[in-house]
């Protein structure tokens, strides 16, 4: 088995970037453009490595896509570096006329991006022509940091070991997560070159890989740490050099000091470094107020960065997620009593119920700062803000000022902010594409970096979140496109775009590489020359118009934890309908829970059954109308543009699919419950009516979305769980049961009354 085989999608990815773009029949040079034929040359006068795959990506596009015989006569299309472009590395300037094209970037790396650019003009044009000009452009942020849709998160990425820490299954539900089995599975192919390449191409230039110092690192403090931590951190090191190539800097995201399991040998050997249990699985946490502990936090991430100098920095998690230090989990109690029962129970370490959690985390990060510094102190270390609120109001200024003087806060661009869904106020408190952004926490946190002269970060998705996890890209492309604007006047610097999940490079990405070099165009310009590019000129205000109707649906989507975590979206058309109480859990959305349905509806928290509901009919009604508007448009697209712009209309349509099953699963659950609760026979006769009306609207709706998955193999794959959530197969499986439900539970029901 292959990567193929598990991610049919994959093989796209990987292809070569020539392979996407095609002439547009019928398109010529416009008045004011150069033509590019068979009487230009490219001329590189670089030989850095980003310089190279700069005239490789171009020659590839003129000979391949737009069968431009490149020759060495007459005039030149001349590759530089030159200095001067600019401040910083990723500056270019083009320069357009019929006596020569001369791209010039501040660095190789700003070549590259200026080479991008050239390429993005032709295909608005359709083919190998460009508007005369000169053009100067410069990155609106130093770092913009992604992830390959192809890597795992719970298997490590660059050797594949599984197990703790590394693991999917330490919340105690079980769960499939088959990872890295292919044959060709690793980092070589999960960062495959056109991989980076398309990244780059949309503007990135970090990506992040989930890194854990007990295998990555040898230390003196627990010997039997990092057994394979050479061969780790030689591959980590390879793909560094990899990654140069395109203008790429690798950071590691880490979430130290990762507890261990309750019954590991370790503790036998170091029962005084041991932290309370975790209550959520028997992992106990690792006591970083411990000696021992401080020494393996400085020295392994100083050996971590000795033997991969080329390691751009880390990103930070000291709060939530996977079992670490003794506060990891624990919210500060309320007085001294609660804290002793806490040590009685076992839930708190006496150690730290000394301290603050805020001193913890500051020293955590301050050992970590040290190591990394001692190695190389320019890399950069970031502290991600996320879960700080579970200590303290926002912005959280006591772990703030708990930090080092030269550390980089990251803060979650949307986090906190008052939000409403059908007019039901709320807090949101996730990454999120619908809240554009930016949250009085974050304001906060961007207040307190400029206090002390330093760059803020922002955490931001850009693909999809947990409102519709398991899609490419989420269409509403208006609100990125609004949240890098917003990003600009709020001061960020910096910023992480992804999480484990919806990191497909797409046009939610391509967005964002638009709206990421200044002059920033305006919304309407980005989306406009993306739209052309992609399904031509005639069509794309069509597609323009049908992103800004979805972005206007979504704003009612009930974003909150519950519901997008464990509410019916995520597996959709293949969600189960039960007939029967059996009070069981839904599946959590981000990973392969092997239960495919559930009935119990305590997820709805804050909005209520009947407002969740609600909210998913009212975006369902909207974003059809956003659908509709897009295929307006399609008798004006042609050729490949016009299988590339039903493939988008149909992602949105699996979309829809996702929200009018999430609804009628509520309508029927809501129908069937009030079932069993009454004893009116005529009251029971419509309530029975009104589940057979969802599980037929389910029923057409579900047979209407094979064939989208059929088509795309995007569609229903989940990065973080590593696997479909919904297909053919899923589908197949719950119309199984759906029309069993119909056919003989309802007339057998109504038969009895």
């Amino acid at each position: 088995m292959r990567l193929a085989d598990t991610m049919p999608f994959s093989v796209d990815l990987r292809s070569p970037i020539w392979t996407e773009i095609a002439y547009r029949p019928g398109a010529t040079a416009q008045p004011g453009d150069v033509t590019i034929d068979g009487s230009w040359a490219v001329v590189r006068e670089s030989d850095e490595p980003a310089a190279i795959s700069a005239a490789n990506v171009l020659g590839d596009v003129l000979r391949l896509s737009y069968s431009v015989p490149i020759s060495e006569t007459e005039r030149e299309i001349r590759l530089t570096v030159d200095a001067s472009v600019g401040n910083s590395p990723d500056a270019h300037r083009l320069s357009i006329s019929e006596d020569g094209i001369e791209v010039a970037g501040a660095s190789p790396v700003g070549l590259l991006h200026g080479t991008f650019r050239l390429i993005a003009l032709m295909r608005e044009r359709g083919g190998p022509f460009a508007p005369a000009m000169t053009e100067s452009r410069s990155p609106l942020f130093k770092h913009r940091i992604h992830r390959s849709a192809l890597s795992p998160f719970y298997v490590e990425e660059l050797s594949g070991f599984v197990g703790p820490p590394f693991e999917s299954n330490w919340r105690t539900v079980k769960c499939e997560y088959p990872a890295f089995v292919e044959e060709d599975a690793g980092p070589d192919q999960f960062y495959h070159e056109n991989i980076l390449l398309r990244l780059a191409m949309h503007g990135f230039n970090g990506i992040w890989l989930r890194g854990s110092l007990r295998k990555f690192a040898k230390t003196s403090a627990f010997p039997e740490f990092g057994e394979n931590a050479e061969a780790i951190c030689a591959e980590l090191r390879k793909l560094c050099e990899r990654a140069a190539r395109f203008g790429m800097k690798v950071f590691l995201y880490m979430n130290e000091p990762m507890g261990i399991d309750e019954d590991d040998p370790f503790w036998e050997k170091y029962p005084h470094v041991k932290g309370p249990l975790c209550r959520m699985k028997p992992v106990n946490y690792l006591c970083s107020s411990t000696d021992q502990v401080k020494t393996y936090l400085r020295e392994s991430s100083q050996f971590v960065f000795e033997r991969v100098p080329e390691l751009a920095g880390v990103l930070l998690i000291t709060a939530s997620e996977y079992p670490s230090h003794c506060w990891c989990h624990t919210r500060v109690p309320g007085n001294a009593e609660q804290i002793t029962e806490m040590i009685e129970a076992g839930t708190m370490c006496p150690r730290c119920a000394e301290r603050t959690p805020q001193d913890v985390v500051g020293e955590i990060v301050g050992l970590l700062r040290e190591g990394i510094k001692a190695a190389k102190p320019e890399a950069e270390v970031i502290a991600w803000n996320w879960s700080w609120s579970m200590w303290e109001e926002d912005p959280q200024r006591g772990v703030l000022e708990q930090l080092p003087d030269d550390v980089i806060v990251m803060g979650d661009y949307e986090r906190g902010e008052m939000t409403e869904a059908c007019g039901f106020e709320y807090k949101n408190d996730e990454y999120s594409i619908k809240v554009i952004g930016p949250s009085a926490r974050f304001n906060g946190v961007a207040e307190f970096q400029r206090e002390r002269g330093m760059p803020v970060y922002a955490k931001v998705q850009i693909g999809t979140t947990h409102e519709t996890p398991n899609i490419p890209y989420l269409p509403t492309l208006q609100k990125i496109a609004r949240k890098w604007q917003t990003l600009v006047e709020s001061g960020t610097t910096g910023m992480m775009t992804c999480w484990n999940f919806g990191n497909m490079t797409s046009l939610a990405t391509e967005v964002a590489g638009e709206m990421t070099f200044a002059p920033q165009p305006s919304v309407d310009e980005a989306l406009t020359a993306i739209a052309t590019r992609h399904f031509g000129p005639d069509a794309a205000p069509h597609m323009v118009a049908g992103w800004e109707q979805l972005c206007t649906a979504q704003d009612d989507f009930p974003t909150s934890i519950p519901v997008m975590y464990y509410g019916p979206i995520s597996r959709g058309p293949a969600f189960h309908f039960m007939f029967d109480q059996a009070d069981q859990k839904f599946p959590r959305s981000w990973l392969l829970d092997t239960n495919l349905g559930g009935d119990r509806l305590d997820w709805i928290t804050p909005f209520g059954a009947e407002k969740v509901l609600e909210c998913y009919r009212a975006v369902a009604k909207q974003w059809a109308e956003g659908i509709e508007i897009m295929r307006e448009g399609l008798p004006k697209a042609q050729g490949r543009q016009l299988e590339d712009m039903q493939r988008e209309i149909d992602m949105a349509g699996f979309c829809l699919a996702q929200l009018i099953s999430a609804a009628n699963v509520v309508e029927f659950l809501l129908a069937r419950d009030a079932y069993y609760a009454s004893e009116d026979a005529e009251e029971k006769r419509a309530l029975l009516d009104r589940m057979e009306a969802a599980c037929r609207s389910e029923l057409d709706n579900a047979l209407a979305a094979i064939p989208l998955c059929d088509a795309d193999s995007r569609l229903g794959w989940h990065g973080e769980a590593y696997g479909y959530m919904i297909n053919r197969e899923l589908i197949e499986d719950k119309l199984v049961g759906l029309r069993e439900i119909m056919q003989e539970r309802i007339p057998a029901e109504r038969n009895g009354l």
